[in-house]
């Protein structure tokens, strides 16, 4: 990595653009790896577990978060929005360890839209079950205002990193150069 390139750290909405392009690609990891596993028990005629299913994603997130950041030091998203993820120097690729510390971490920014597609999808299971729609739009709203409030603890940090930069010991950097990448 070339850091003569480096201008400054990524504004918030440049870091929110990548968040929404990014639950996209997500939403499409998830259809793929839901769908595999339901194929997968319904072949050996059982019924899928939730928690297995949830489990499976969530490390499929992990995977695809962690090798991005190891290899690239960024996400297809990131990468779109020229935000590069690096070690404290401005520089490094992150460690196995800095990465998976920085996925885990950054599911406290949307823990809580989680939790509410949980209770949600259980009460409209139990209850009429027709509302599904409305459920799965509160739970975008809210992902996306969780996310806000992540990336809003960088304005309380002086190098303008979020809590689980800080504590991943990594930082976000934006880039001019478009070749570099």
């Amino acid at each position: 990595m070339n850091t003569s390139n480096l201008v400054s750290t990524p504004s918030i909405p440049r870091r929110f653009a990548a968040c929404l392009y990014e639950f996209v690609l997500l939403f499409g990891i998830y259809f793929i790896t839901g769908g595999l596993i339901q194929v997968l028990f319904t072949l050996i005629g059982q019924k899928t577990p939730i928690w297995f299913t949830q489990l499976v994603i969530f490390l499929m997130f992990g995977f695809y978060f962690t090798y991005s950041w190891r290899k690239a030091g960024h996400t297809l998203a990131q990468k779109t929005w020229h935000i590069q993820v690096v070690q404290l120097d401005g520089k490094t690729l992150l460690t196995n360890k800095q990465a998976w510390l920085r996925y885990i971490l950054s599911y406290f920014g949307v823990l809580p839209a989680l939790l509410l597609l949980y209770t949600q999808i259980h009460g409209q299971i139990s209850a009429s079950g027709d509302n599904a729609t409305a459920v799965y739009i509160q739970t975008i709203g809210f992902l996306s205002l969780n996310c806000v409030a992540l990336l809003g603890t960088a304005l309380m940090n002086s190098e303008r990193r979020t809590i689980h930069e800080v504590l991943s010991e990594t930082r976000s950097v934006y880039f001019t150069n478009k070749n570099s990448r």
